[in-house]
């Protein structure tokens, strides 16, 4: 509790403000693909789906820019209020008395556009905000935070998003509102103004990246990421498509399990573990050096996904999920210290921006695994995994060992 009263105010604020945004968040977000198949099928679902990744990633990049340039807690606002109006936009589209899904995803990609544009300002403040020495603790707690929320939204979408689409929606629009006012009078202004005028316009931005691009250091711990991701996102993709072939079906107290819920109650164990023991992780790896710690978490999380690939039975993945859950806690802090201790100073809003692009580049890796398991089989995934796993810790231990260029 003491190190958590001596952080940074901002620091305090934003952690109320991914629980708010996370917890709703996770409610509606993940049910929208199955209304979206409801009104539009499967075909077009992918296309607005595709879109939506898109639009997130330019926005994402050009949110990180102005960040750098008018101020994290402007460019905050300016995501909060795009929010706000797409939120209100699905909302009075999916009244009791009125459903209209063109104007839904119009505003959910209004939404998107706001989040995205957010997302890298609030990362620069949260790093800006804190010190080389609390810097692991404060991921950490973020990390937590954000697992809380998602296991909470989770519950809460299921239970309620079919029946109360539009109340559930009427909070979404009032979050955007809370979290404005906690932003705009309760937090400060972190950016420190670089002699290096900049503006706002894409070729300014366009510059900027190249600029980010150019830091050979920051550009290899980034691909190290990417690589990274393609191991965090293995539920969504291989994992999934595994357990639902090939599960042998467990009954649990006289409860039937099948793949798919197998899937579920990993995520849950997952979910849970990390509420449960991150605090515990987190002091017992306190003074841990980074890249070990990274290099280990990694290896255990691509190690514990590796083995749920070549096994069947009910017992045997509850083990592989304590250990990818573990390797999870441990590399995460880890990695996200190591990133934010590469920054330029000058342009963390960009470098937040750069590594924004990094998890729908793995997911794009993670979904061709489910394409070529055709051909390599269980053990083929597997095998593939674990090198993409050491060249993954390869290229950030690499990274964090060249000199840095500012």
């Amino acid at each position: 509790m003491k190190e958590f009263m001596d952080l940074d105010r901002n620091i305090k604020l934003r952690a109320l403000t991914v629980f708010l945004t996370v917890l709703l968040g996770s409610s509606i977000g993940p049910n929208m693909t199955i209304y979206y198949v409801q009104h539009f099928g499967s075909f077009w679902t992918g296309i607005l789906l595709i879109i939506v990744s898109i639009v997130g990633l330019m926005f994402g990049l050009y949110g990180g820019h102005i960040s750098d340039v008018i101020g994290r807690k402007r460019t905050i606002e300016y995501g909060q209020i795009a929010m706000f109006v797409g939120y209100g936009v699905a909302m009075f589209n999916n009244t009791p008395w009125y459903v209209n899904p063109y104007v839904t995803f119009i505003g959910f990609l209004l939404a998107m556009v706001g989040s995205s544009l957010a997302d890298p300002a609030e990362q620069a403040m949260m790093i800006d905000s804190s010190t080389p020495e609390n810097r692991r603790f404060v991921f950490s707690l973020i990390y937590w935070i954000l697992n809380i929320g998602v296991m909470i939204g989770a519950a809460i979408g299921g239970w309620f998003f079919r029946d109360y689409l539009f109340e559930l929606l009427l909070f979404m629009t009032i979050v955007p509102v809370i979290n404005y006012c906690i932003v705009r009078f309760g937090m400060t202004e972190t950016l420190i103004r670089s002699e290096n005028v900049q503006t706002t316009s894409i070729m300014s931005a366009l510059k900027s990246y190249w600029a980010v691009l150019s830091d050979h250091r920051y550009f290899t711990f980034a691909m190290g990421s990417v690589l990274a991701s393609v191991i965090y996102l293995q539920p969504d993709y291989y994992l999934a498509a595994h357990l639902s072939q090939t599960f042998n079906d467990y009954s649990l107290w006289g409860m039937e399990i099948y793949g798919q819920r197998m899937l579920s109650l990993m995520l849950v164990m997952n979910t849970i573990l990390i509420i449960a023991t991150m605090g515990f992780v987190t002091k017992a790896t306190a003074k841990w050096n980074l890249v070990r710690a990274m290099a280990l978490g990694l290896f255990l999380q691509g190690g514990g996904f590796a083995l749920s690939f070549l096994l069947q039975d009910f017992w045997p993945l509850v083990v592989t999920t304590i250990i990818f859950t573990t390797g999870e806690m441990i590399s995460v802090p880890a990695s996200q210290t190591l990133r934010a201790d590469m920054m330029n100073p000058d342009k963390i809003g960009a470098y937040s921006g750069v590594f924004a692009v990094t998890r729908p580049l793995g997911s794009v890796i993670a979904g061709a695994f489910v394409s070529i398991s055709v051909v390599l089989g269980n053990y083929g995934i597997a095998a593939l995994l674990m090198v993409l796993v050491f060249v993954a810790i390869y290229l950030i231990a690499r990274a964090t060992h060249m000199t840095a260029p500012f």
